[in-house]
Formats: C-alpha cells, sequence, structure tokens
C-alpha cells in the first residue's frame, strides 16, 4: 500500500434517499435560480411574472352584474350569475359539474362565498381565473355589499354630535367599512374608538395613550390591569366598561390583541381586562405601554371618520361618521359581510389566478379565541381564522397566482385537519397583498402549542414573487400579523418575495415539527432573495425573518431592514431600552444555514424608539453557521441565549457600527468588575465552546466586542475576545480583523458594497453547505473539536420522535468519531472550506483511522415523553426507550441507505463502513471504488466505472436500494 491516503472531511449517512442528480447548465437547481433583482447596492426589487391565462377544456363565463344561472354559461353572451360553488346559484349554473374553468368577468364586483364542491386531477385541474379580453377593469370577489337606504341623525344620546352621523338598517353585522372614493380606492373608517389615533410611519402606535400605574410601575392593583390617572381617571363607568381593549404587555411579545374590559373603577382610570392566553403567560403591563379603547357608540366622534355597528340578533343598525361631513348618499360605502370567500375541506388540483379579492369581514366578536376549548386536544376555530382562501382539511395541488388581496382580514389560510391530513404542493406566487388585518398567506399542519401528537402534513409549499404591504396591523387573538407564516413544514421554498410594513415577522416558518411525537426524516426549507422591510413594528420578541425547530434550513441573499421590536414601556421609564426585534431570528432554531445576508437597523440609540436591538438572535439553538453577512447599524450584532450545545459558526461577517457591542454569546455580567470576578471563581455552567468557530469576521465602529463565557466576562477588543476563544479551546479562534477604514461604502442611504480599502475585500469565508438529504443519521467533516483533536464531531441533524423538547435537543445521541493515532499536523487544508484545516490525512503506514464502536452506535436511548395533550389534563408522561433501528443509526439495520463522501487518494483503502461478516463497506479496490453490502444470507457488491486512487478530490455517492 503506498504511504498515505486522504480523506477529505465531509461524509454523509442517509437512511434512505434518492441518489443525487446534477442537472445541467441550462436547467439549474430551484435555489440556483434569480426570483428578484438584486441591484449592485444589495437592495432586492420585486420581479413578478405576468399573468398570463390559461383555460381548460371546459369553460363556463360568470358576469354577477348581467349573467343569468338560466344561460348555458358556455359563452361571454351567455354568462352565469353565479358560481355554481356559491349556494345562491339556481338553474343551470347550480347543476354544473365536470367544469375545469370558470372565467370572472373584468370590471365586475362578484359578491358572495364560494365552497369546494369538485376535486381537479393531475392533468385537468380546475381553473378559477380571468379573461383580459373580457371585461375592463379588474374580477373583484367581495366579501362586502354596498350599504343604501341612509337617513341622517343617531337618535342616541351616547353617540356625541349626533346630527354629524347617519345610519342605515341591515340584515347583516359588519366589522369593516370602507368608503370608495371617485378614483375607486377604498378608504377604511375604523371601528369607533378612543383615542382617535392614526398610525404613524415610524412609530404605530405614537398616538395611543400611555398607562400611568399608579403608584407601581407594574404590578397591578388586582388581576390583570393598569390604569390611566391622565385619560381615563374620573370618567363615567359606562364610557369604558365592556370596551374592547388593545394594549401592549410584556415582557416580550406584547403584540396588542383585543379583549373585552371586565371592571374599570373610575376613582384612579383602573381597567381590567384578561391577558393575551386568558393565563399567566407574559402577564404584566407596564408603566409607558400604550393601549387604545374601541367599540362603543361612545367613541363616534371622529370628524375624519369612523362607523359603530348595535347588532340586533342578526342584523342591526349601521352608524357612520363621514370624512368632512359627506353624506353617504353620494357616495360608495362598502360594509364586509362575508369573512371567507373561497373555502373547502377537500381540495385538489385547483388553480387560481388573475383574481381580486376585497372587504371582507372580522368575526363578530373580535376578542375570539382561536382554539376550541369544547375538544380534547384543543381544536381550531375556523370562524376565527377567516380568510380570502381558506382550505380547511385536506389541501394538495393548489396554485394561487397572479391575484391581488386588498383591504381584507386575511389573504390565505391553509390548514390541515384530521390525522394525516396533507397540506402538500402549494404554489403562491406573483401575488399582491395590501392593507391585510392578519396577514398574507399562513399554513399549518393542524398541530400546535401541547399537542403530544401530530395531527396532519405541511409539505412542499412554494412562495414565489410575492409583494405585501401594510400588513398584519389588527390580529385576532394569539396572532401576531406576520405576513408570511409556515407552522411545521417539511419542505418549503419561499424566495423573492417583498415585504413592506409589516406588525410582525416578514417570513416566520418553523420547519419539520413541534413538540410532537413521531419523526420527519426529510427537512428542507430555502429561504433567499426575499426583503423584509420594516417589520416588527407592532410587538416584539421576533425577527423581520425567522426559523424555528429542525433542519436543515438556508436562509440566505435577503435583506432585513428595520425589524422594530419597540418596547416602549420600558424605555419610556428607564430613559433607554434597545426593543427586541431582530433582522433575523433563530427561535429554538437547528441545523440552520444562514450566509449571504444584508441586515440592516434604523438605529443603534437604546434612547431611541427607532433603536434595533439585533441583527441577529437565537435561544436555545444550535448546530448553526452564519457567514459571509452584514450587519450595520445595530445595538448588538449577533446574541445567543441558552448556549450551551456550542456548534456554532461565526465566519466572514462584516458588522459595523454595533453601539453596545458586537457578540452577546452568553449573559453579560451587570458590570465589568463583576464579569472578571465571576471568572476568576468557579462556573456554574458548562458551553461546549470546542465546538464553537469565530473566524475571518472584519468590524469597523463598535462598542465592545462581547461576551461568550458562562461568567459574562466583558471581552473589550479583539484581542480579549481571541485571547479568551483560545483559553477556553474554541474550534477556531481566529475571530478576524479590525477595519481602520469604514467597511461599507454608503450604508446609511442603502449601499452596502464595500469599500474598496476596506480590509473585507477577498476576506470572506468558504463553508461547505451539505444539501439536506433523507433521514441523515452521521455526519461528519473531519476537523476536531478544539480541545481534543482526536474527536470528530458529529453534525447530522434528523427531527427523531423522541425529540419533542426543545430544551433537549444537545442532549440526544450523537456519533462522534474518534481519530486514532492521529496528530494534529494530520489536520490540512480541504478544498471547501477556508476557516479551517478541513481535511484529515490518514496514512497507512502509522494505521490511522477514525471509528465509533458498535456499542456506542446501539446503545438505547431512554426519554420522557407525553401520551396526550397537555389540554386542560395530565400529559401522563412516561419513559420510552429507544433501541436498534429505533435510533436511526450508522449501524444500518434494513432498508435502503446511501453514502455521501468527499475524499482524495492515492491508493486504496478502506473510505466507509461497518461490517463484521454483515454490514456495508465503501472501499477502493485496484482504484476503483467498491460499495459492498451483505446480510446474513446474501450480500452484492459495484463497482465504479473508472479508478478514482489518482491524487484528485472526489465527490462520490453509493446508494443502496433493496
Amino acid at each position: 500500500m503506498k504511504s498515505r491516503t486522504l480523506c477529505r472531511g465531509f461524509m454523509v449517512l442517509s437512511v434512505l434517499s434518492s441518489c443525487l442528480r446534477v442537472g445541467s447548465a441550462q436547467e439549474p437547481f430551484a435555489w440556483q435560480r434569480d426570483y428578484a433583482r438584486v441591484t449592485q447596492t444589495g437592495d432586492i426589487e420585486w420581479t413578478p411574472r405576468e399573468s398570463r391565462f390559461v383555460a381548460g377544456d371546459c369553460v363556463r363565463y360568470i358576469d354577477y352584474e348581467n349573467g343569468s344561472d338560466a344561460h348555458d354559461g358556455a359563452s361571454k353572451q351567455r354568462p352565469w350569475k353565479h358560481h355554481p360553488w356559491d349556494a345562491r346559484a339556481g338553474g343551470a349554473a347550480a347543476a354544473a359539474k365536470d367544469i375545469d374553468t370558470y372565467v370572472f368577468k373584468g370590471g365586475v364586483v362578484y359578491r358572495g362565498r364560494l365552497t369546494v364542491k369538485e376535486r381537479g386531477r393531475p392533468d385537468r385541474p380546475i381553473r378559477l381565473t380571468r379573461d383580459p379580453d373580457w371585461g375592463q377593469g379588474p374580477a373583484i370577489i367581495a366579501g362586502s355589499q354596498v350599504v343604501t337606504g341612509w337617513t341622517r341623525g343617531a337618535g342616541r344620546r351616547d353617540i356625541p354630535e349626533p346630527d354629524a352621523v347617519w345610519k342605515a338598517a341591515l340584515d347583516f353585522a359588519p366589522r369593516t367599512v370602507w368608503r370608495i372614493d371617485s378614483g375607486g380606492a377604498a378608504v377604511r373608517l375604523p371601528l369607533a374608538r378612543h383615542p382617535n389615533w392614526k398610525s404613524q410611519p415610524e412609530d404605530h402606535k405614537a398616538q395611543w395613550f400611555r398607562w400611568t400605574n399608579d403608584p407601581h410601575p407594574f404590578q397591578p392593583r388586582e388581576g390583570f390591569s393598569a390604569n390611566d390617572a391622565t385619560n381615563l381617571k374620573g370618567c363615567d363607568k359606562d364610557f369604558v366598561a365592556d370596551a374592547l381593549i388593545y394594549s401592549e404587555f410584556g415582557w416580550v411579545m406584547g403584540t396588542p390583541y383585543p379583549s373585552r374590559v371586565r371592571d374599570f373603577d373610575p376613582k384612579d382610570g383602573s381597567v381590567r381586562f384578561e391577558s393575551w392566553t386568558g393565563g399567566g403567560n407574559a402577564s404584566i403591563i407596564f408603566r409607558g405601554m400604550r393601549y387604545y379603547l374601541e367599540d362603543k357608540p361612545h367613541y363616534l366622534d371622529d370628524p375624519d371618520g369612523e362607523f359603530w355597528f348595535d347588532k340586533k340578533g342578526s342584523g342591526g343598525t349601521l352608524y357612520v361618521r363621514l370624512p368632512g361631513g359627506i353624506d353617504p348618499r353620494t357616495a360608495r360605502i362598502e360594509a364586509g359581510r362575508y369573512p371567507d370567500l373561497i373555502v373547502g375541506n377537500d381540495v385538489a388540483h385547483l388553480d387560481i389566478s388573475g383574481l381580486e379579492f376585497r372587504w371582507t369581514t372580522q368575526p363578530w366578536n373580535l376578542d375570539v379565541a382561536a382554539w376550541d376549548y369544547s375538544t380534547t386536544p384543543f381544536g381550531y376555530r375556523a370562524d376565527a381564522l377567516p380568510a380570502c382562501i381558506r382550505i380547511w382539511g385536506r389541501g394538495e395541488a393548489i396554485r394561487i397566482a397572479n391575484c391581488t388581496f386588498e383591504d381584507v382580514v386575511m389573504g390565505i389560510q391553509m390548514r390541515a385537519v384530521g390525522v394525516g391530513s396533507p397540506i402538500r404542493n402549494i404554489v403562491v406566487e406573483d401575488n399582491v397583498f395590501r392593507n391585510t388585518d392578519v396577514g398574507a398567506a399562513h399554513f399549518k399542519d393542524g398541530a400546535g402549542w401541547g399537542f403530544s401528537h401530530p395531527v396532519g402534513v405541511l409539505d412542499d409549499v412554494r412562495l414565489y414573487r410575492n409583494y405585501a404591504t401594510n400588513i398584519g396591523f389588527r390580529p385576532t387573538r394569539y396572532e401576531r400579523g406576520c405576513t408570511f407564516d409556515l407552522s411545521y413544514a417539511q419542505r418549503a421554498h419561499i424566495a423573492g418575495n417583498v415585504v413592506e410594513r409589516s406588525g410582525a415577522q416578514a417570513i416566520n416558518v418553523y420547519a419539520g415539527k413541534g413538540a410532537t411525537r413521531g419523526e420527519v426524516p426529510l427537512v428542507r426549507v430555502l429561504i433567499h432573495q426575499n426583503k423584509a422591510w420594516k417589520t416588527m413594528q407592532n410587538g416584539n420578541d421576533f425577527g423581520g425573518i425567522e426559523s424555528w425547530q429542525h433542519g436543515p434550513v438556508y436562509i440566505f441573499n435577503n435583506l432585513s431592514f428595520d425589524a422594530r421590536g419597540q418596547r416602549e414601556g420600558e424605555r419610556s421609564y428607564h430613559g433607554n431600552n434597545p426593543g427586541f426585534g431582530h433582522a433575523y431570528y433563530l427561535d429554538g432554531g437547528f441545523k440552520h444555514y444562514v450566509f449571504n445576508n444584508i441586515a440592516w437597523g434604523l438605529s443603534n440609540d437604546p434612547t431611541s424608539p427607532l433603536v434595533n436591538c439585533a441583527a441577529f438572535q437565537e435561544i436555545i439553538s444550535y448546530q448553526n453557521s452564519f457567514f459571509n453577512n452584514t450587519a450595520y447599524n445595530f445595538f448588538v450584532g449577533s446574541r445567543r441565549q441558552a448556549p450551551h450545545a456550542g456548534r456554532n459558526k461565526f465566519l466572514g461577517n462584516v458588522w459595523q457600527s454595533m453601539s453596545e457591542r458586537v457578540f452577546r454569546h452568553a449573559d453579560p455580567a451587570k458590570t465589568e468588575a463583576d464579569g472578571n470576578a465571576h471568572h476568576a471563581g468557579p462556573q456554574k455552567q458548562h458551553f461546549a465552546y470546542e465546538t464553537n468557530a469565530y473566524a475571518n469576521n472584519v468590524f469597523h465602529d463598535i462598542g465592545q466586542m462581547g461576551v461568550f463565557e458562562t461568567s459574562g466576562r466583558w471581552l473589550r477588543s479583539l484581542d480579549d475576545f481571541c485571547g479568551a476563544l483560545r483559553q477556553q479551546q474554541s474550534m477556531v479562534a481566529d475571530l478576524g480583523v479590525m477595519d481602520s477604514t469604514a467597511t461599507l461604502r454608503d450604508p446609511a442611504r442603502g449601499d452596502f458594497r464595500l469599500n474598496s480599502e476596506s480590509a473585507a475585500v477577498d476576506r470572506g469565508a468558504m463553508v461547505f453547505v451539505p444539501w439536506a438529504l433523507y433521514g441523515v443519521v452521521a455526519e461528519w467533516n473531519f476537523y476536531p473539536a478544539g480541545n481534543d483533536h482526536t474527536r470528530i464531531i458529529d453534525e447530522h441533524w434528523y427531527a427523531k420522535d423522541y425529540m419533542t423538547e426543545r430544551d433537549n435537543y444537545y442532549q440526544r445521541p450523537m456519533y462522534p468519531l474518534t481519530a486514532v493515532n492521529v496528530d494534529p499536523a494530520d489536520y490540512i487544508d480541504g478544498p471547501l472550506e477556508n476557516f479551517i484545516a478541513g481535511a484529515l490525512r490518514f496514512t497507512p503506514a502509522r494505521k490511522t483511522y477514525a471509528t465509533i464502536s458498535h456499542a456506542a452506535l446501539n446503545e438505547p436511548f431512554t426519554a420522557r415523553l407525553a401520551t396526550r395533550s397537555r389540554h386542560g389534563q395530565d400529559p401522563q408522561v412516561r419513559e420510552f426507550t429507544f433501541e436498534a433501528d429505533e435510533l436511526r443509526t450508522p449501524a444500518i439495520h434494513a432498508g435502503n441507505f446511501l453514502i455521501e463522501v468527499y475524499f482524495m487518494a492515492d491508493s486504496d483503502g478502506w473510505l466507509v463502513g461497518k461490517k463484521q461478516g454483515t454490514g456495508y463497506s465503501l472501499t477502493l479496490r485496484n482504484g476503483r471504488a467498491v460499495f459492498r453490502v451483505a446480510g446474513q444470507e446474501s450480500d452484492a457488491e459495484l463497482l465504479s466505472a473508472v479508478s478514482l486512487a489518482d491524487g484528485r478530490w472526489h465527490h462520490l455517492i453509493a446508494e443502496a436500494d433493496r
């Protein structure tokens, strides 16, 4: 045997996967395509694809204004009035079946609700669309009704200036009202509120009232309550009692939610109402937090326009006060009648394109909880989660494209209902979402907090090139106002979307599964070329782009600006507070690759209400790589809470204008002296420093460098931080360099190009990012732990059955290799990384190898798991022991598996295997790769066609399909 064989530090074993096939240059992979225009300065511009009219074999035409259900609907000259899925349809329209294309006339408003009654087929989807050659203007499906029959005068003593108010009787109960101006634009009338406020561009809640909370800043007099001695003290009890209240709360999250006032004391202006969950979650209200009251006739006093509705039975009386004293008889007033416009519980192969959705209403009980407490486990109430398009059950092969959702409660809502029900193969592309109360598009697998077992399946969701603006500033209870939300998606691709101004996150993804049993072998989520602009404007403790749970998740080439997260109560009370909004947030996110992103803060001044807390925030998260990102103008660059597990990399990033510190990777001591004293004594916690890597970063205009140790010791300078990394034996301790010149050209004006003299030029990190495969049971990159050159850590991720408590994921079984007869000098530079010696040289003459024992691979693992939901009952937690094949380890017992390895060799030898009689091996024989699998009664082997022992690097995949 020749003197040496080089084995590259990447090897992965997967229990089942299709063999990777490389596409041609003419057919790039989905993640290689452009979904938006990226400018030279780093901006991302929306580039939607144009709508294209496509019709099937059997077409029917619908003209709500001039059609007749008695017509055959087969031509533009004889259209139907109603769609067959409308409960009001009659005649030929009601009897129609097996139609594959429905065309709505342009320039016509269709008013009503459609319930999907048929499933399309793979070769024949059902289409709802518009033909641009039929009608002038948009084809609108509306949830509203034009209000007529106005009379002047409120006729009520509890309405101020009753002669300025108009009223009309309705047979339905709207929660939304719009005035349509002469140009066709809708201007929303707010529900009567106190004070009369308007959303401000830089502080949505600037005109709300503030709690004075006398005498204590946050301890209530009783229950969940607060007081306002400035604005409510001395008011008539009837003025406040039974009103809806929207209030900030804390310590974190804080998105105002609708809740009924339960008690009011005029003596000190105290108001008691329910906390967010009705329980004790985050239940404090701090002095200076903002609130307003709503939905009483007493508040109908805004000369700029308001409405109030007096409900009697299913209808009642609508009272309006229009801007400038406009006579509603001379105006077009739209009142929301329907909360949903297209609904279905078993939908397949449905294509909706080119339509506009307008003017829906919220449920009458605005404070309704989404949970259905009548079931165990709790279900979800469909009436509390309305949407223009709502799929509540099963949904497969659904495409929604080139539609506009404007002035509605919610755009799209899909939830798997029923065990095993899928929401799968969903495409939402090239749509516009504007002025929506709750969000743009939400997708859920059917489970949630407190469930012990999975419900449905959310898989293969693609969101491409959508534009959303002014989203989520009036969310329902338990919602936050997120624009695009995916709860427990197994696969998702989110690219080319632009979100401008949202109450909460622009993009929020829970990947894989939640805290439930069951395993998800394949998780693959890509989030790239998205723009999140002015997010987190109505709450805190979230991020502009946020991801939770299992990976691999790939977040790259995005722009996130001004993820606010304002905490106004604490800021106004203490004089400063950095808020708690983050450009990118991994909230219990594991196995994430976050790279080539721009994080841009509006202000790094904690005394300002415009301050942005952090570019990157993690809690509990680990096994994440942050590299080649640009962060500018934050209080802190990167925050990490509960960092015990280590296993993070911070490589090749640019950090400019961090006012407090760059790295907050542990809780900082209260003072520098405290930190030094704590560091000198015994440490109370263990952090896995040896698995963290810091390298190739560039810094300019920063406060202090940061903290990362259990002591919370302040490390002011680059040298201080590097010295501590070496002392703690971190995997890589080459932190980077301070830039003597401004690293970025003009970031305050959005130019994120590097200055030509910057130290960051050609200093980026090269990091190997493996593609997500099915059921990965081991992944070795062949670089050592910082404190032990014989330990090669395992970096695989598999959402296994027993992974239900994210706090404990780091205690799950992993399969590190032990390098035998290896010296530190045997780690050499490889072609896949530049931040570490990432290849391990095996020398046969010294009998070098890396191994893990059979016993270690097969050691049983015991976990305490819930056997039923936590909803109003004991979850009955008990111990479960996993062993043998249940462990999902490199000790492959049965089934298909795949080996992927990157290596260089100049002689024959062993690459990888687990074989003693039976098992598998991947070796080189006569220079050719030999893949051998042996069972009790038979075995098989496969040889490569060419020699690989040629002194060059090779990427080899071997797959066993039994």
